[in-house]
């Protein structure tokens, strides 16, 4: 059984590290799409309605950060259930 504890355990600490790392990439996707839609509210009323959003990086910000966003959820799902066997483990006091 311990055999089986020790690879969650390896489990849990490599989804929390990716976990981590999808974590930053939504942070920065979020960031620079906040900074394109500054950008874009940022200019003038003339220019804005010139501008098409397929002309911008908005489309391409957008997909980044779903695609971040997903990603990040899976790692987080991952880890909060590895999480949860293991804290049922150690309440059976098998770790």
């Amino acid at each position: 059984m311990s055999e089986q504890i020790a690879k969650l355990q390896a489990a849990t600490d490599e989804a929390k590290e990716q976990m981590e790392k999808a974590k930053v990439a939504f942070d920065d996707s979020l960031r620079e799409l906040d900074a394109a839609k500054e950008l874009l509210r940022s200019m003038d009323e003339e220019d804005q309605k010139k501008i098409e959003v397929n002309d911008t990086k908005l489309p391409e910000l957008i997909d980044m950060h779903r695609m971040a966003t997903a990603e990040y959820g899976g790692a987080k799902a991952r880890y909060d259930t590895n999480a949860r066997y293991l804290d049922l483990f150690d309440a059976k006091g098998q770790l």
